[in-house]
């Protein structure tokens, strides 16, 4: 039987819904779920798959799945993508899974700089089975699990809509975008009390020195009080590449989940494979297991090359696994 105490429950269910936003260390082979005004940056289509392995040692810790594809629709400056994500505490059985089409708009601002906007609305479902838990009146004499005195409410699943707004720049080695997820707010509270998503805001960008194969980067996250930045490079040498990352540089004394973050990538023709490790740099260092990441990503073209109009220039995105 799965046991979890009820002041686990009552610690990690709120961190969970804090933002209802999956921190991938590989964020930019999920681009979707990075920032909508990415739908779409390559020249024509690309199908990804990334799946996280969070804390494996801690009672089968947390998993996230993300699906997604978008094609570049060249010839009318938009690009078009769906996502689908799900993440899963396996202890409680609390899951959550969305459904994400987007759409993004590009503009040349000169012939150097490319200026993409995009827009993503979410379906989500969320649910949870309080039925696994077990709590410390239950503990008898031997091991015998009694009946609780707690009054246990029957949660209904939680479905709502959300949105997310991005915007992307860049040159032919330069990159920034901003994007804004939980813009609705939307009440995820289980038991019938009010309890509204926080919004997230993501700033991120970077520079790719060609001459020397190494791309420095940074993502900076805000949600509510709590601020994390993380910062890295990409050191390509073709056609493998590796990522050192650090996570969760302390900004404002918040007490941040830090880690220290490798990957390896290899680009094999229209195929790029990557897996991750994160080293857990906090209390948890020596009993979660650290986190597993590995994503696909296939670049396609099934409608043939196409001449963009006359008004648009493709650049291609500088951003590493893109």
């Amino acid at each position: 039987m799965k046991i979890i105490y009820l002041f686990t429950l009552i610690l990690f269910i709120p961190f969970y819904f804090k933002g209802q936003y999956v921190n991938y260390s590989q964020f930019y082979s999920s681009p979707l779920n990075l920032n909508p005004a990415m739908t779409g940056v390559g020249e024509y289509g690309r199908i990804g798959f990334i799946y996280r392995n969070q804390w494996p040692s801690i009672n089968q810790g947390y998993h996230y799945i993300s699906s997604w594809a978008d094609y570049n629709l060249s010839q009318n400056n938009f690009s078009i993508g769906l996502n689908f994500s799900n993440e899963t505490e396996n202890v409680s059985n609390l899951s959550t899974t969305h459904i994400s089409p987007s759409l993004a708009y590009e503009i040349n601002l000169s012939y150097k700089w490319i200026l993409k906007s995009g827009i993503q609305i979410s379906y989500t479902n969320s649910n949870f089975n309080n039925q696994n838990l077990v709590f410390y009146d239950q503990f008898g004499s031997n091991g015998v699990i009694n009946p609780t005195a707690e009054n246990i409410i029957n949660f209904q699943n939680k479905n709502y809509i959300n949105l997310a707004i991005g915007i992307l720049s860049y040159s032919k080695n330069t990159w920034f975008g901003v994007s804004i997820f939980n813009i609705s707010e939307p009440d995820i509270s289980f038991s019938g009390d009010t309890y509204k998503l926080e919004r997230l805001y993501s700033f991120h960008g970077g520079y790719n020195f060609e001459n020397i194969g190494l791309s420095p980067s940074f993502h900076f996250k805000k949600i509510s009080s709590f601020k994390q930045l993380d910062i890295g490079t990409y050191i390509k040498m073709t056609p493998l590449s590796i990522g050192i990352w650090y996570r969760g540089i302390p900004i404002n004394d918040n007490n941040n989940l830090e880690s220290l973050i490798g990957s390896l990538n290899l680009n094999a023709r229209n195929f790029n494979v990557s897996y991750s490790y994160d080293y857990n740099l906090s209390e948890l260092s020596g009993s979660s297991g650290g986190s597993h990441e590995i994503s696909i990503i296939y670049e396609f073209n099934f409608l043939g090359k196409k001449l963009p109009p006359k008004n648009v220039r493709f650049l291609e995105c500088p951003v590493p696994n893109f």
